[in-house]
């Protein structure tokens, strides 16, 4: 009898495949130290399982450069500086001195320890690098116990992982395997399994929370990374409409790609640009193919996960924007600086853990704070800028004066890479992302100091009605179409049109097609959306009429009793 799972969709598309269940060792049941073996012999074999480990790790790391490139790689650096810390080792040493423990009790107590209090941590980033540690025991232990191989079916059959937690190099070693789906019970959508998955183009779903407890190898087992559904056992004809839906996914991802070149324009003859938000060079293949005038949407954090914990250094930023830039050329690139805070914060950059840290230093506020985190990555942009169009945008902007201290810190730094001989562009366009009320009912303030501006809907949202669209208790108020959003969105057009200054949406309407009609009607004349979302975007845009559009907009601000203010 077929079971359902809901959990939360990361990577889109349908996959059939037989279960791989991947498992650690049971919690707590680890063999006790044989008898007349000394704590040398057995910091000796953590030492040898430790070295064996890593080999694996590297061995993966080079798998992923190969694939992926040298960025995505960079992910599974983390795991080995976890087994290169000096405090785990330790923890290990303290464990063996108890003459009844053995060396794999020592490791996986510490490993345990260490991910117990990552995973009570405040912060949803750190608490989902608990699933790194958990990875990595289960490497150790591995290789303590002898064994050639933790879970997995045989590489001739598709096969769907399903894991309590799946650490990054899990998810790199089935890939290569014949994986076609993944599922795991933790992790959320900036989890290095989401973001491998999204990669490599499996279909997954996480969040699933029992699903490894109760499934069984072998079986055969459906990922919907489109409703975010994993079904176990399906039926005949549950396993028919899934083979329909995948097989009518692909032709259609086929067909869409086909109409990469057709323009997006309404049925009345307006334009509209569509640009692609990426979290990784890499990605501007897909949304090259699926027709994107370039990058709307760079969000950097990618490089500063990739690269933790040490902080990217400006040829870092440099390399990487270029690389973007000379992916989409010749398109603009724009690059949102560093936008960790709130749920994205990081404890081992803020010096101190926040009560409300959606609300606290986060965004540009952390950047103005930090220079040594910022002025890297401005200097890295400005040289980057001097080859190619690469734009910055600054992030949670909440006031003209903020955008005004970034223009000093440019100007500074181009005269200082001027002096040096470097080239640099001193004039590189600077937006303000849009994304808390005061800077929507300010946007006329903020378009007479930025180049651009750009809606980033997501937060805007959220801030504006109160509504953490996260929670399930409140989920249902999460509008985008509320009076009080589109009173500010048509404010942000207006002040930006009224400046003569180029206005975007690069938030999770821009990606919905069937907000498309409403943003088109506000006024938004350039999109920037998930690359796979390109596709139905350009549908809705063609399908759309401007005025009609327009019309729409203006009856539902009528309805609502919305005056027509216009900023001077």
């Amino acid at each position: 009898m077929s079971r359902s799972f809901r959990g939360v969709p990361v990577s889109p598309g349908v996959a059939i495949g037989k279960a791989s269940i991947l498992t650690a060792a049971p919690h707590g049941v680890t063999p006790p130290r044989p008898e007349g073996a000394t704590h040398e012999a057995e910091r000796s074999r953590v030492e040898a399982a430790i070295v064996r480990a890593r080999d694996e790790i590297r061995e993966l790391r080079a798998r992923v450069a190969e694939s992926l490139g040298e960025r995505q790689a960079a992910i599974i650096d983390a795991q080995v500086l976890v087994l290169d810390d000096p405090a785990l080792r330790a923890e290990i040493e303290a464990r063996l001195a108890d003459e009844t423990v053995s060396a794999e009790a020592a490791a996986s107590g510490a490993m345990r320890a260490f991910a117990s209090k990552i995973a009570k941590s405040a912060d949803p980033y750190l608490r989902e690098r608990a699933a790194d540690l958990t990875d990595i025991e289960r490497r150790v232990l591995k290789f303590l116990a002898g064994t050639a191989a933790v879970g997995g079916t045989a590489a001739a059959e598709p096969a769907i992982v399903v894991a309590h937690s799946l650490g990054p190099s899990d998810t790199v070693a089935l890939a290569r395997d014949g994986v076609v789906g993944l599922a795991a019970d933790l992790g959320g959508p900036t989890s290095h399994t989401a973001i491998l998955a999204r990669a490599f183009g499996l279909p997954a779903v996480i969040g699933l929370t029992h699903l490894a407890a109760s499934a069984r190898a072998g079986v055969t087992t459906i990922v919907d990374g489109d409703r975010g559904v994993v079904i176990v056992d399906p039926g005949r004809e549950e396993i028919e409409e899934a083979e329909r839906r995948r097989a009518a996914w692909l032709r259609a991802e086929a067909v869409r790609a086909g109409e990469r070149d057709v323009p997006a324009v309404t049925v009345d003859g307006v334009s509209v640009t569509l640009r692609a938000n990426v979290e990784f060079p890499e990605e501007a293949e897909t949304a090259q193919r699926f027709g994107a005038t370039g990058i709307g949407l760079y969000r950097s954090e990618f490089l500063f996960v990739s690269l933790a914990p040490r902080l990217p250094a400006e040829d870092d930023h440099f390399r990487a924007a270029l690389d973007l830039a000379g992916r989409v050329s010749p398109h603009p690139v724009v690059v949102r600086t560093l936008d960790l805070g709130g749920e994205k914060y990081f404890h081992e950059v803020l010096d101190r853990a926040e009560t409300n840290p959606v609300l606290g230093l986060r965004g540009l506020r952390l950047c103005l704070t930090r220079p040594e985190i910022f002025v890297p990555q401005i200097r890295g942009l400005l040289r980057a800028a001097a080859r190619a169009d690469v734009r910055i945008l600054l992030p949670f902007v909440t006031s003209a004066d903020e955008i005004h201290e970034v223009r000093k810190i440019v100007a500074r730094e181009a005269g200082r890479l001027q002096a040096e001989g470097t080239p640099c562009r001193p004039d590189v366009p600077i937006g303000a992302m849009i994304e808390t009320p005061a800077a929507a009912m300010t946007a006329d303030l903020l378009a007479k100091e930025a180049d651009f501006v750009s809606a980033g809907t997501n937060d805007l949202v959220q801030y504006a009605l109160a509504v953490d669209r996260g929670n399930p208790s409140v989920a249902t108020l999460y509008d985008p179409l509320h009076p009080a959003v589109l009173r500010m969105l048509r404010f942000v057009v207006r002040a930006a049109r009224a400046r003569t200054r180029p206005v975007s949406i690069c938030g999770e309407m821009a990606g919905s097609p069937a907000m498309v009609p409403a943003l088109i009607g506000l006024g938004f004349r350039e999109l920037s959306c998930p690359p796979r979302a390109l596709p139905r975007v350009r549908e809705a845009v063609r399908a759309a009429s401007a005025s009609a559009a327009a019309r729409e907009v203006e009856s539902r601000m009528e309805s609502a009793g919305i005056d027509q203010e216009v900023p001077r």
